[in-house]
């Protein structure tokens, strides 16, 4: 086949439905349902010798021979289809499957169905063969003499339909930043909030750049002296947030070093102490060299 004309569309042009189709494959790509919901195939009520499926969407990719583009078909109702009777002896899985029948190309049918695709009863079972144009909706396992198919019997072998066209936009990756975890670059991405942990035992202690988002927990039995550094020597960005808690019986004295501003509620409000063990506070990078400390201080 080569350059179809006129293109699909055309003022006054003719052209066969095959040309349309081939443009629905130009936005779905492969054979799959439009909707998590769509043709899912579900026990009957009450629960006999049928299934039900689902209304909803799907695209079927032609392949009885090349180049018959997409089929987009739909279900406005709930359908209920047959099982047929169980082999007294062996199990046996079905398919169920949608299929579109065009005469164009086999049969003497223009239509698409629901079917049920009775398996061959055997000790180990298959499931049959997916015919040309359809889409698997699920596999059904007709136990020994069942009379009824239920919930745990239906095996959702349904897909999503994918697209041509190409996702674009400004994010390539989500990186998790301070306190959090997770990030990615395809799919679903999902970011969680956590606390990493510095200990401290040390009587003193100088902030540090992989602090920002931490909690720096400080545990001696002496006087503790943290000092914030100057922005030039760490280069803690503005509004790093640093958890601090006291684990010990020393007293923890928070204090900027030589060009640090630090604003507090304390007594002290330039060297605020930390209450007491298990108190807790946070330091806050308002501006570049200038810190807030917020929290149980004395």
């Amino acid at each position: 086949m080569t350059l179809q004309t006129p293109p699909s569309w055309l003022q006054a042009g003719s052209y066969p439905a095959q040309y349309d189709r081939l443009t629905a494959q130009a936005l779905w790509a492969t054979t799959g349902t439009i909707g998590s919901s769509s043709l899912a195939v579900s026990p009957n009520s009450p629960v006999g010798m049928s299934v039900r499926v689902a209304s909803g969407w799907a695209a079927i990719v032609g392949t009885t021979t090349t180049n018959m583009g997409v089929y987009t078909i739909f279900n406005d109702a709930t359908d209920t289809l047959t099982i047929t009777t169980a082999d007294p002896t062996n199990p046996r899985i079905d398919l169920v499957c949608a299929t579109v029948r065009d005469a164009f190309y086999s049969g003497a049918n223009n239509d698409v169905i629901f079917q049920v695709i009775a398996g061959t009863p055997a000790g180990s079972p298959v499931a049959p063969a997916l015919p040309a144009n359809s889409i698997s909706l699920a596999t059904v396992a007709v136990g020994a003499a069942v009379t009824q198919i239920n919930s745990g019997d239906i095996t959702d072998t349904r897909v999503a339909v994918t697209t041509n066209i190409p996702e674009t936009g400004d994010i390539s990756s989500v990186t998790a930043g301070a306190g959090l975890t997770g990030g990615g670059s395809s799919g679903a991405v999902t970011l969680a909030a956590s606390v990493a942990t510095n200990t401290q035992t040390g009587t003193t202690y100088t902030l540090a750049l992989a602090d920002n988002g931490k909690l720096v927990t400080l545990a001696n039995g002496s006087s503790i002296a943290v000092t914030i550094p100057l922005n030039s020597s760490v280069a803690l960005p503005v509004g790093a947030v640093i958890i601090m808690a006291a684990y010990g019986a020393g007293a923890v004295t928070i204090s900027g070093a030589g060009g640090v501003t630090v604003v507090s509620n304390g007594a002290t409000a330039a060297t605020p102490v930390i209450r007491t063990t298990y108190s807790s506070v946070a330091a806050i990078q308002t501006s570049a060299n200038n810190w807030l400390v917020v929290g149980d201080l004395i």
